[in-house]
């Protein structure tokens, strides 16, 4: 059952004396005063190694945290689930959010570089995946403000990984699961320690394989047609684009038809007549284009992580000890999305042209060829400290920590834009000499303009990948080769002791100082820039100039808790009573400095039976370093944008991610109350309710296309951003125009042919509006041990979302998005349950195990990509999505010194399980997730898991 930190039995000395602050406690998330954990003002969560071995979840944190903590909801929690989409581009990573809201990770109390992804354009987010699961002693989860106490991005809460130290001997585990369609997943991983000159060294090492799971390996997600209508074989026709597509029995129109200079077809319309095309619109070729062939669900991850951790006394009596730990992985990643496709103009004569005249808006693109991601991550911290005791009652610590997260991520599959018209173009014999209507085509080789023309096949851009020419397509596909990196450097130092004696106890003080600097880093590949000499030559790819930005991050801190009551000094209803006050001033170099303060109390009443505690916070999220000075990203828009705005076959746009040095941090207002029950009537009974209410305002990001079109097609030029749409170019650039005027105008155009790689967008970031959240945490356990039958037991957590409102913009509405699901706009992603729980049966017995999971999220309706307040203004409906309950179970088997001839084994342990028994697949949201029908990240797609795990320890 799960260990809760808010657990409140008696905290007193065998004095009757308050041990508020003492040496022996230790720090709990949420606290710099040490401490029990039972006796902190703040809701903190500790998941123990044992418990995370035991829920059969992957060799991830984020998918253990989503599966035990239910308050870890919305798509910010992202991870191998991003596999077919960018507006959660974590490159592979794992994000986790508290609530759908900002949240600090930490790893043995101090920060971590985030993902080199953002140098990029990507979340600005720390990758838990990086971090051995097996390395894991506990995981403290702070569901409460702590700006005050950790600085920026800490008001959802707070993710403290511990990892194992202090570790004698070995251990040696493994873990193989497999689900339905030969998906596969596999660890292993060993922790080894030793003691050393008064301390301990522990070290520890994973590996790690899932693989990916395709869109046509599940039901809910094959077939995927009416997405996208750019399917190579379609071509412009009757006003439409695309508005014909090829016979089905024909490779390409030279198979009917003569091409090039002996073309004798006059226009699109004598090619329908012929039977060489059939005349179609977007919606009914989309029909035809099964997506799911193409692209993944889930991606593959290939682990590999090493971790050590140390202490050593370097003066007897505490009087002053090293520490510190080392991480180093290499994780990797891929996914799978659709084929570039893009339209091209053929050339009046080119050899493959069947008209007389240029042939418009021709769709080509080679299936066989996907659009392929390869990411790899190489993440690395060192923590090097000092701690030592000045009296009995003072204490210091001193550290000092590198971080780093470098990326290299790799996309195969696009198409080298100069060398697409040379292809086409033909014009050569094979020897290089120009030619009328000659069959081959001079292009560079090595995606480098200086380099010679080298002379192939010419490119047929109607044929079907069937029908294309052996050696046409060489020097036109590559792979464009993008590195970024995040680094962290940091030194921090406190001071804690005891200040005096109360009547109640000892009065804590706590003061530290820290100093960081954090360094961003993109760089694009040469042909992918988006300005200069080079620029945006690869179609289908990631557009962006170089990128180099580092801020300074200073801040001074205090906080202390005084006893106002307790067991020698107290009233009626104040058995126990202690005040805690904290106050951080952090300051930016490029955002100036930020004050927050914390208060809050810890109350017994009568005595350890009830406890109540509650917090008061003002917290703080400082913009990205990208968001502020990043360079202009140029790219394509993926197609479903157009899909779920418009219900119209997917289409692409030109989107513009712009920077805005202007940015200020966002600030948020958090309240906390809560209640553990410890009944004395009914032992091991533990009940604890948690109420939240988070303000925060003027959060930085980017307004979202669904929201930019959305908006445009409700209001035309009374919608707020209707300077953030061109035609024909960027806003503000030559020869764009905005002619969308009306409402409605936008879709007009769309449905009447309009070509979508006409539409230009610009998502500047900015001070966005506000989230207004309103939630109750459940947790509740109880144990009930036999004689003769083992133990019992039964643990429950839930998470009760009462509102989460959100405003897009300053001075807009706040719309509720609780019991909605979305996917897109402006940070209002994903799936917000009114109820979800995480429920466990327990039986021991022996050297037996039995567990009974169940997972239940409550139904939720979809409205959508772009929100309530475009639900009903378009064509989107409202539709039920079904509530979701998955039955898990476990058995193990375990045993210690088994015999005296294997006396060197100290334990062993096997355990089989199968998660989601019923083989429940997610409930269908196919307005929202246009990608793949449903929310693969709050439902697993994987379906009935089997799994065996096994251990020993020497």
């Amino acid at each position: 059952m799960p260990d809760r930190s808010d657990a409140e039995p008696g905290d007193k000395d065998s004095e009757g004396k308050k041990e508020a602050q003492t040496l022996t406690g230790i720090t709990v998330t949420g606290s710099n005063l040490p401490t029990t954990p039972d006796a902190v003002a703040v809701p903190v969560t500790i998941l123990g190694s044992e418990q995370i071995e035991r829920i059969g979840v992957s060799a991830n944190v984020l998918e253990i945290l989503r599966k035990m903590i239910p308050s870890f909801a919305g798509r910010g929690n992202a991870g191998n689930s991003n596999a077919n989409n960018n507006n959660q581009n974590t490159a592979g990573g794992s994000q986790v959010q508290l609530r759908n809201l900002d949240t600090l990770v930490l790893i043995n109390g101090r920060r971590v570089a985030t993902s080199g992804i953002n140098g990029i354009g990507g979340k600005s987010f720390v990758d838990v995946n990086q971090i051995p699961v097996g390395a894991i002693d506990r995981i403290e989860v702070l569901t409460d403000g702590s700006s005050a106490i950790y600085g920026s991005d800490a008001i959802g809460g707070v993710v403290n990984i511990i990892l194992k130290s202090d570790y004698e001997g070995v251990e040696i585990g493994t873990r193989f699961g497999f689900a339905e369609g030969g998906y596969q997943e596999r660890s292993a991983n060993f922790v080894a320690g030793t003691p050393i000159h008064g301390g301990n060294i522990t070290v520890m090492g994973s590996t790690s394989h899932t693989d990916p799971l395709f869109q046509n390996q599940r039901p809910f997600s094959t077939p995927l047609t009416g997405r996208s209508s750019q399917v190579p074989g379609a071509v412009g026709a009757n006003g439409l684009n695309p508005g014909a597509l090829l016979n089905p029995s024909l490779d390409s129109p030279r198979d009917r038809n003569p091409t090039g200079s002996s073309a004798t077809a006059g226009s699109i319309g004598d090619l329908i007549n012929n039977g060489t095309y059939s005349a179609s619109t977007p919606a009914g070729i989309a029909g035809t284009y099964d997506l799911s062939k193409y692209q993944t669900l889930l991606l593959k991850q290939d682990q590999n992580a090493l971790a050590a951790t140390f202490n050593s006394a370097l003066l007897p009596d505490n009087r002053l000890t090293a520490f510190g730990d080392v991480e180093l992985a290499k994780t990797k990643s891929y996914t799978q999305f659709l084929p570039v496709v893009t339209a091209v103009n053929v050339p009046a004569g080119a050899p493959y042209d069947p008209l007389k005249t240029a042939f418009p808006k021709v769709q080509f693109g080679y299936l066989p060829f996907t659009h392929n991601f390869n990411n790899e991550s190489r993440d690395t911290r060192v923590t090097l400290g000092l701690r030592g005791e000045i009296t009995d009652d003072w204490n210091w610590e001193a550290a000092y920590v590198y971080s780093s997260s470098l990326l290299t991520q790799k996309q195969s599959g696009l198409i080298y834009k100069p060398n697409l018209a040379r292809a086409i173009a033909g014009g050569y014999d094979a020897n290089g000499n120009p030619v009328t209507g000659g069959t081959y085509s001079g292009v560079v080789p090595g995606y480098n303009e200086s380099n010679p023309l080298v002379f192939v096949p010419s490119l047929d851009p109607f044929a079907r990948a069937s029908g294309v020419i052996a050696g046409s397509l060489n020097n036109l596909y590559g792979t464009e080769t993008i590195d970024a990196s995040s680094r962290l450097r940091a030194v921090d130092a406190k001071i804690v002791g005891s200040l005096f004696d109360l009547p109640a106890g000892r009065a804590g003080l706590a003061i530290g100082a820290s100093y960081r600097t954090e360094s961003l880093k993109g760089r694009p590949d040469a042909n992918g820039y988006n300005t200069g000499p080079t620029a945006q030559r690869w179609i289908g790819g990631t557009y962006a100039d170089p990128f180099s930005s580092s801020r300074d991050i200073s801040a001074l801190y205090a906080e202390t808790r005084v006893p106002i009551t307790g067991a020698d000094w107290n009233a009626p209803g104040l058995h126990d009573f202690d005040l805690i006050g904290a106050v951080r001033a952090e300051h930016y170099s490029d955002v100036g400095g930020s004050v927050v303060p914390k208060i809050g109390f810890h109350w017994q009443p009568f005595d350890a039976q009830v406890t109540v505690r509650g917090t008061y916070a003002k917290s703080f999220t400082a913009p990205t370093l990208y968001a502020m000075f990043g360079p202009t990203d140029t790219r394509i828009v993926g197609a479903g944008v157009i899909q779920s705005v418009f219900g119209l076959p997917a289409m692409p746009i030109n989107g513009e991610d712009g920077n805005n040095p202007h940015l200020n941090p966002s600030k948020a207002k958090t309240a906390a109350i809560g209640v553990t029950l410890v009944p004395e009537v009914i032992k091991g009974l533990r009940l604890t309710i948690d109420y939240s209410d988070i303000r925060q305002k003027g959060f930085p990001g980017g307004i979202g296309f669904t929201n930019i079109l959305q908006s445009i097609n409700q209001y035309g030029s009374a919608s707020p951003f209707f300077a953030n749409l061109g035609v024909g170019n960027f806003p503000g650039a030559s020869g764009a125009t905005q002619p969308f005027t009306n409402p409605g105008d936008l879709l007009t155009y769309l449905k009447g042919g309009g070509s979508s790689l006409n539409l230009y967008a610009i998502d500047q970031f900015r001070n966005l509006g506000g989230i207004k959240e309103q939630s109750i945490n459940i947790s509740g356990s109880y144990e009930h041990p036999t004689e003769t039958a083992g133990t019992f037991s039964v643990a429950t957590t839930g998470a009760i979302f009462l509102h989460y409102k959100f405003q897009a913009l300053p001075g807009q509405p706040f719309y509720e998005y609780a019991g909605y699901v979305t996917n897109g706009g402006t940070g209002v992603q994903g799936t917000i349950p009114k109820y979800h729980f995480y429920t466990s049966f327990d039986w021991r017995y022996d050297k037996w195990d039995l567990m009974l999971g169940n997972n239940f999220i409550s139904s939720v309706t979809d409205i959508g990509p772009g929100g309530i307040v475009f639900a009903n203004s378009t064509t989107l409906k409202r539709i039920h999505v079904g509530a979701y309950a998955t039955w898990d179970l476990r058995a193990a088997y375990s045993v210690e010194t088994p015999s005296e001839r294997w006396r060197f084994i100290k334990e062993w342990d096997v355990a089989v399980g199968i998660n989601n028994i019923g083989n429940r697949m997610p409930p269908l949201a196919p307005q929202a997730y246009t990608d793949n029908n449903a929310d693969v990240s709050t439902y697993s797609p994987l379906g009935r898991l089997f799994y065996v795990s096994a251990s020993i320890k020497f």
